[in-house]
């Protein structure tokens, strides 16, 4: 069975399955609880509109993975190889890559293949972490 773990973007808009229906084995997808986060973020747009609409993507999301994985120790571990990682390329871990690097983490703690839209944004983890884009 492929594990997959979807990254925030895919949350929001359907994605594109054509790589995975290529595989003959069953997909199994999740989410991380540090996703959900990002979509409860959109809750307190200044725009009314914009924000009823994360608070739509956040319960469909609540829905389908439940409360999705939790960011525990095994993931903390494998941050400090995706922050290495990171590191090495030359790149600088900023504040804006942070929460893509712990979603990163997630995946690679729990054995899964990271799915996501940006594939550029985890380009510097992609020899730790499986990802792919969808």
């Amino acid at each position: 069975m492929i594990s997959i773990l979807l990254d925030t973007n895919l949350l929001v808009d359907e994605p594109n399955f054509t790589a995975i229906d290529e595989t003959e084995e069953p997909v199994a997808m999740f989410t991380s609880s540090l996703c959900l986060a990002e979509l409860l973020e959109g809750e307190f747009n200044d725009n009314p509109v914009l924000a009823a609409d994360s608070i739509v993507q956040l319960a469909k999301a609540q829905l389908s993975f439940d409360g999705g994985i939790p960011f525990g120790e095994a993931e903390l571990t494998a941050y400090r190889l995706v922050c290495a990682a990171t590191v090495q390329s030359g790149r600088q871990l900023t504040r804006a890559r942070r929460m893509d690097m712990m979603i990163a983490a997630t995946a690679l703690a729990n054995g899964m293949t990271l799915a996501t839209r940006n594939i550029d944004d985890f380009a510097v983890v992609k020899d730790v972490v499986p990802v792919v884009a969808l």
